[in-house]
C-alpha cells in the first residue's frame, strides 16, 4: 500500500496556522472523504492514530 502525505491542518482545522506534512496510510476513500492512519508524527497527531480527511487533500508522498 503507498504512503501518502496531507497537511495536520488538513486533519485538524481548528489548530490555526500551516500545520506540518505528516505521512499517512490511506484504509479508505470514497472519493469525497478518506479514512487515514497516521504513519508518522507531527506537531498534533500520533502515528497509528485514523482520521477522516477530505479526498482532495491527499498528496502522494514524494
Amino acid at each position: 500500500m503507498p504512503i501518502h502525505k496531507v497537511d495536520e491542518k488538513s486533519v485538524l482545522p481548528h489548530i490555526g496556522g500551516s500545520g506540518i506534512t505528516v505521512p499517512v496510510r490511506v484504509i479508505a476513500d470514497d472519493g469525497n472523504t478518506a479514512r487515514v492512519q497516521i504513519e508518522g508524527c507531527g506537531i498534533h497527531l500520533r502515528q497509528g492514530q485514523i482520521h477522516t480527511v477530505p479526498s482532495d487533500q491527499i498528496k502522494p508522498l514524494r
